[in-house]
């Protein structure tokens, strides 16, 4: 008895310290604590070159506050998660040049106790010269400052905001309103307070890479005075990796560091160090703060949490409904479980404690960063115990324990033998060679979830049907035939996934005895045939059902109808399924409908219509669904329409006509999915109709010409996808100027924003495509919005297009817009068209240098130029492209841009409508010195010369294999003149025995001028058309040597 006592004296103490380490129960802090020195408190101050890798952000931030000074007020939160590094970037921003003119600079450290007063007076003590010895009182605060800073401009950052009360958010954004221009800069960890303070799109901070986590732990290590540092490197890397981009982690490992030698450095990266090493005011801890802040019912979500492997992918729904499994989640009077859960996964991601996956699926994935799951592990600690093949967690009270995670495992004992009989959850991971008996389950009756994803399940162990608690379970891609007998003694059961099960060939009545199913995921079971009818007469309570990729399955009972709860229902690539159930309309709940890639549906029953809570539909693919048209009209809450691939060349049957109309009825429509479909050459007018319409996909419509101007007027438009229409409808794009659209890439085009201080090239600053086509440049309204995108960074970048509108009106002068926006060294291809200035920028002027890897560059209509940029030095270019330079007449020697040997490389050559270029000096100093001279391009192949009237040729004819002249008649007539020119300094270098093809087109050339064609006697092939002075052929081309005649 005394035994017993001790060990519940001890249980009850460890409760104790939870409840007061984790606040698990509603706060109690006492008042005095308030008033404790914070240890947390920040200053302005900072040492710049100790903040690593934060430099690209503060230039995005600086700008994003100087782009707003047509605002008053101005506020800019920072959010991100804890050490991510945001107090360092303000610190970076408040002593950036920019602000250092600023009439007042404030810092404002606000911390977790919200006090408004104290805010106040903190503002006004270091604007005034009165220090701390006046406190105001709320009203006097108001008036104060706006007598402070009244016409002033002033910058102020609020530090680590963490309170959430809507009164108290507005309050301090009604005392941050006074007559003067203040920009205010705040940091918090939340992403909800970070909505609802700001006055312009949060910043959401990312973390850093690997190699910053490295050079931080370098730095604060002093890795470069120790005698071992190669060794060291090494190991080094694996521990930067640990830090996951966490500023503060790696801070905090670097100092722990620099007393170690390299075995203690390895022992480190080899072991669990996050929630041992690190002091009281590091990471973990730092982490722990914003998990104690949560309130209770969050707490106790995020950390169940901890019994996935890190880096795990978590499926929203999955994680809700086992949250529902266990009890953590009640329905109140007004949300459901599942709303309530969905409420929980957006506050744990607004704080960073979960994290959207980049994993591309139809459902919504998260992940944890790798310390914050670490959090959740120290949080559970005693409740949680986990297995694999070389350890079992030493959990001192194993046999209590509640949840239990199996990673890696593979040994043969059974799993009564070594889990708890007091388990609520057990999940299994990577797990392929563990093998379930049919008697492992027998040991425990208290289980609610289990999921086995990753088990090697040949026949669905029959001790599950014992499970009577058990509510969730996931068990894929079992071997069994029928549908799992044990399955159907779970009374309890609201959550079925047997997704990939692709032996189960029928879904028989028995399944019908889940009164209680929610959620059934039958996914890939693609040898499923039948659905008998008696299967879904059960399961009245059945909210999701997906049946996609069972790809035999050719019909679905008539009585699925029965089901009018469902909400979601996915038949997606069900590619024998030709007909959906008469009564279909019935499903009054269904907000979730996909049948894409049914290609055997050829008809869509009239009931279809009667769907009207219907929200999501895709029907991409069904290229065989006929008239369908008339269905659309009952879809009045419709948000998401995907056709894309109905409307091609294979289609039978009716075609867009009559489609269109309907479509425009459905106003609440945010997404319209219209690609890949060949037959579609026009949008009618009503389109405009869709006043919510966000998405309007025509990728591939390569038969669209235009689009109607109604289109343009839809105010909530935010992406148009034009990828892989025709150049007409681009084209189109460029000269309509849409005010509110972003084009998609790879084309972009400026708008802007009516009442915004900016445009919308902003958009451009986190995205690196290959190829980028920006147009209506004239919209840029800042410098710094130009120098924010850092175009310079974006090292994938191959193919770069400018465009400004031809004498469109400017906000800013096109040279200082083109010197904000220097390409990254390794881009190829380069086109400017519309440049409206008569100087380039210093960049450009130094092209070479900037630009060494450039291929192919096309300067278009650049009216006011009047030199050209020295691209000779550029020593990869291969394609020059000369067009509409109305202002220029002449190219020379500058256009090499040395005396060294230009154009090296150079094969294609092209002047074209040069209206006003009167001369082209032909030839440059070889390497033979000055006394030497030689062809500009020695290693020409295409040269084209267009519509340049006034253009003559200097000194040398060119070299050439193919040559295009179209209405240039002096490029003809100046032939003689270069017979005249001394041609004792010409180099050997200089030679016509290239000259190959000649086409001369539109010109009115004297029968007597063509004579000089004797200066290319090695051409062999001439072709002369429209030449209307040309009434017979001169004598002078008889005479070429090397040209052929075809037989006549």
């Amino acid at each position: 008895m005394a035994n017993k006592m001790k060990k519940m004296r001890d249980q009850l103490r460890k409760i104790k310290e939870g409840h007061e380490a984790f606040r698990l129960t509603p706060d109690s802090t006492p008042y005095n604590e308030h008033h404790r020195p914070d240890p947390r408190e920040t200053t302005s101050k900072v040492i710049q070159s100790s903040i690593i890798g934060r430099d690209k952000e503060r230039k995005q931030v600086v700008s994003l506050l100087s782009a707003s000074d047509e605002e008053d007020t101005v506020i800019l939160p920072i959010y991100g998660f804890g050490g991510i590094g945001k107090t360092a970037l303000a610190q970076l921003v408040f002593n950036d040049t920019q602000f250092r003119g600023y009439d007042h600079r404030v810092w404002v450290y606000v911390s977790q106790v919200f006090d408004l007063k104290k805010i106040g007076n903190t503002i006004i003590s270091q604007v005034s010269n009165e220090g701390n010895k006046n406190e105001y009182t709320r009203e006097n605060i108001n008036g104060r400052l706006c007598d402070l800073l009244e016409d002033k401009n002033t910058l102020i950052v609020l530090d680590d905001l963490w309170e959430t009360n809507d009164f108290h958010l507005n309050e301090l954004n009604l005392m941050l309103n006074t007559k003067g221009k203040i920009k205010v800069l705040v940091t918090t960890r939340n992403e909800d307070v970070a909505k609802k303070i700001c006055t312009h799109k949060p910043y959401r901070l990312n973390p850093l890479d690997s190699t910053m986590c490295w050079n931080i732990i370098k730095q604060r290590s002093n890795l470069e005075a120790r005698g071992d540092k190669d060794q060291i490197e090494q190991v080094g890397w694996v521990i930067a990796k640990k830090c996951g981009g966490i500023a503060l982690a790696a801070h905090a490992l670097g100092f722990l560091l620099s007393g170690m030698d390299l075995v203690e450095w390895r022992a480190l990266s080899n072991s669990d160090i996050w929630t041992e090493a690190f002091s009281d005011n590091s990471v973990l801890p730092s982490l722990k703060l914003t998990y104690k802040n949560m309130p209770p019912y969050l707490r106790l979500c995020f950390a169940y949490c901890a019994i996935f492997p890190k880096g795990h992918n978590i499926a929203k729904a999955s994680l809700v409904h086992q949250w529902i499994a266990l009890g953590f989640i009640e329905p109140s009077k007004t949300f459901s479980s599942v709303r309530l859960g969905e409420k929980y996964i957006r506050q744990l991601v607004g704080m960073s404690f979960l994290q959207r996956s980049i994993l591309h699926t139809e459902q919504e994935v998260f992940t944890m960063h790798d310390m914050v799951h670490d959090v959740a592990r120290s949080v559970m600690d005693e409740e949680l115990v986990f297995f694999n093949d070389t350890k079992i967690s030493s959990t001192t009270e194993q046999k209590f324990c509640h949840y239990a995670l199996l990673e890696n495992y593979s040994k043969s004992s059974n799993l009564s033998t070594i889990l708890p009989a007091t388990l609520r959850a057990v999940h299994t991971s990577n797990c392929s060679k563990l093998v379930l008996q049919g008697d492992e389950f027998s040991f425990t009756k208290f289980l609610r979830v289990l999921d086995l994803t990753d088990c090697s399940i040949r026949i669905l162990p029959s001790s599950i049907g014992k499970l009577k608690q058990l509510r969730f379970l996931i068990a894929p891609n079992i071997g069994d035939n029928v549908f799992p007998k044990s399955i159907t003694l779970l009374p309890k059961l609201k959550y079925l996934d047997l997704h990939g099960s692709f032996r189960i060939s029928a879904l028989q009545g028995s399944i019908s005895k889940h009164a209680c199913l929610i959620h059934l995921d039958l996914s890939g079971c693609s040898n499923i045939r039948v659905i008998q009818p008696e299967a879904l007469c059960g399961l009245t309570k059945l909210q999701f059902l997906n049946l996609s990729w069972c790809s035999i399955l050719q019909i679905l009972p008539e009585n699925i109808a029965s089901l009018t709860e469902l909400q979601y229902l996915n038949l997606s690539n069900c590619f024998l399924l030709s007909q959906l159930p008469s009564h279909i309309g019935s499903l009054t709940e269904l907000q979730y409908l996909n049948l894409s890639g049914c290609q055997g549906l050829v008809k869509l029953p009239m009931s279809f219509r009667n769907l009207k809570n219907l929200v999501h539909l895709d029907l991409s693919g069904c290229s065989r669904v006929q008239d369908f048209k008339q269905v659309f009209g009952g879809l009045t809450k419709l948000q998401y329409l995907n056709l894309s691939k109905i409307f091609g060349r294979t289609r039978v049957g009716d075609n867009w006509d009559g489609y269109p109309e309907t479509i425009s009825t459905l106003n609440d429509l945010e997404y319209l999915n219209l690609s890949r479909n060949s037959r579609i050459d026009y949008l009618p007018r009503s389109l405009g109709n869709l006043k919510k319409l966000q998405t309007l996909d025509l990728s591939y419509c390569r038969s669209l010409r235009s689009l109607p101007h109604s289109i343009e007027l839809i105010d909530s438009l935010e992406f148009l996808i034009v990828v892989g229409c025709s150049d007409q409808l681009k084209e189109y794009l460029r000269k309509s100027q849409f005010k509110n659209i972003p084009i998609s890439l790879p084309h972009f085009i400026v708008h802007s924003i009516s009442g915004d201080s900016r445009s919308n090239l902003h958009m451009l600053e986190d995205i690196n495509p290959v190829r980028l086509e920006i147009s209506c440049l004239e919209n840029v309204k800042s410098i710094e919005e130009a120098r924010g995108i850092e175009l310079s960074e974006k090292q994938n970048l191959s193919t770069l297009t400018f465009h400004w509108t031809s004498r469109a009106d400017r906000l800013l002068e096109d040279k200082d817009v083109l010197g904000e926006l220097m390409p990254p060294r390794g881009l190829w291809n380069l086109s400017i068209q519309g440049y409206d200035s008569t100087t380039f920028p210093t960049w450009f002027v130094g092209i070479s240098h900037h630009l060494p890897s450039l291929v192919k560059i096309e300067l278009k209509d650049l009216h006011r130029c009047r030199h050209l940029p020295p691209l000779g030095q550029l020593p990869n270019l291969n394609e020059v492209h000369l067009q509409q330079m109305d202002s220029l007449t002449k190219i020379d020697g500058g256009f090499c841009g040395g005396d060294k040997g230009a154009f090296r490389k150079l094969k294609v050559f092209t002047l074209r409508d040069m209206k006003q270029l009167e001369e082209w000096s032909t030839t440059t100093h070889s390497k033979g010195g000055e006394d030497s001279i030689e062809f500009m391009f020695p290693m020409l192949v295409t040269l084209s010369i267009e519509l340049c009237p006034m253009l003559r040729l200097k000194l040398c004819p060119p070299m050439f294999h193919s040559w295009l002249i179209s209405e240039s008649d002096k490029v003809i007539s100046s032939w003689g003149e270069i017979r005249h020119q001394p041609a004792a300094s010409v180099s050997h270098s200089f030679s016509s025995s290239s000259d190959t093809n000649l086409e001369i087109k539109g010109v009115g050339v004297a029968a007597d001028e063509w004579r000089l064609l004797h200066h290319h006697p090695t051409l062999q092939q001439l072709e002369i058309s429209w030449c209307k002075n040309l009434l017979h052929l001169p004598d002078a081309i008889r005479h070429l040597p090397s040209l052929s005649y075809p037989n006549s």
